[in-house]
């Protein structure tokens, strides 16, 4: 035996589930669609640029960056100088959170750095980024504080796995 069904609005918790539902298909779509994302993986600074070294991972939706120079001293850590300590820590970035892809820019939000200001709640930084084959170039755009970075280098990495 059929009923009929009487039709009644849904009240205010039905519309809320009406407008939770297509937020939450999104956000686990976009989600999903990431993890497809080229930026994904690890990749290592291109060894023939400057003396650097330098790893950047990348998941669907956290990054680490480690960057540092490779011509440091090698010095007994505990009898350093200030000086000496400087040279160790000066050439070195390191940072990781979270990060946002909108078309060729990659927008960081850092949990963890070297640099309190960088961390600071509300903190992002901006690059252009350029995928080609098993190569990713890096620029910095807009630098923790907000400003544009007009003279940041081009860093060059290639896939690592």
């Amino acid at each position: 035996m059929l009923y009929p069904m009487k039709w009644s609005s849904p009240g205010p918790s039905g519309w809320a589930m009406a407008a939770v539902v297509p937020i939450v298909l999104a956000v686990a779509l976009g989600t999903a669609f990431a993890a497809d994302s080229p930026l994904v993986g690890a990749w290592q600074l291109d060894p023939g640029q400057s003396s650097q070294a330098g790893l950047y991972l990348f998941t669907p939706r956290r990054y680490s960056m480690v960057l540092a120079g490779t011509d440091r001293p090698d010095i007994d850590m505990s009898k350093a100088s200030a000086d000496e300590l400087r040279a160790i820590w000066g050439p070195l970035l390191a940072n990781a959170g979270t990060y946002e892809v909108s078309g060729d820019l990659i927008t960081i939000h850092p949990l963890v750095a070297k640099f309190p200001v960088v961390m600071k709640p509300g903190a992002s930084e901006v690059y252009r980024f350029r995928i080609e084959g098993k190569t990713l170039t890096l620029k910095q755009v807009r630098n923790a504080r907000g400003v544009a970075v007009d003279s940041a280098p081009t860093l060059k990495f290639v896939r690592a796995e």
